[in-house]
């Protein structure tokens, strides 16, 4: 496994211990791994070993100007100004309104309007921003695919990688598996 480049696909979390030992593997014989999994909360139990650069696709999308536009118009400016309205006696009474507009106005806004609005203006989903900040940085020569909710995304990273400057990386299901590359 030396010197080479793998790229873990976590998005499921279903095979935690097995990611985490394989990554280890990898850093372990000079080579560099990338895990990529769908939400940070998820491994927070989780200890990487030193080298294996994690990356969050919840962290990709929030960095995205709409959805930092809209997180600030529905949810920071309001729980700001209730903030600052409810000093001194108001206090509790702001507290519960606060609450009680995030959960019938703010988060119906962002369900029924902002989320299919975003789905329309991605059209290619996640991939143009995972390719942007993971892929063109160091293509991967290996992908290992740990989970069934992670094949989606390898099948479209195979089939569009040389889109995006690199050869299609090689795919398995663990290192355990991996056919010598002849």
């Amino acid at each position: 496994m030396a010197e080479q480049r793998v790229l873990f696909l976590a998005v499921g979390g279903a095979r935690k211990r097995a990611v985490l030992e394989e990554s280890a593997e990898v850093v372990a014989g000079g080579g560099s791994a990338t895990v990529l999994i769908s939400d940070a909360a998820a491994w927070r139990r989780e200890r990487f070993p030193a080298g294996v650069r994690v990356v969050s696709l919840a962290d990709l999308d929030r960095r995205r100007l709409p959805v930092r536009v809209e997180q600030n118009l529905l949810f920071r400016a309001p729980r700001f100004a209730f903030r600052m309205a409810g000093r001194g006696r108001l206090a509790a009474f702001s507290k519960r309104a606060g609450k009680a507009y995030e959960r019938r106005i703010a988060d119906r806004v962002h369900r029924r309007i902002f989320l299919p609005a975003y789905g329309r203006l991605q059209r290619g989903g996640q991939f143009p921003l995972l390719a942007r900040h993971v892929l063109r940085a160091a293509p991967p020569e290996l992908m290992v695919i740990t989970d069934p909710a992670s094949i989606p995304l390898g099948a479209q990273i195979a089939r569009d990688a040389a889109e995006y400057g690199s050869a299609a990386p090689r795919v398995c299901f663990g290192l355990d598996y991996l056919v010598p590359a002849g």
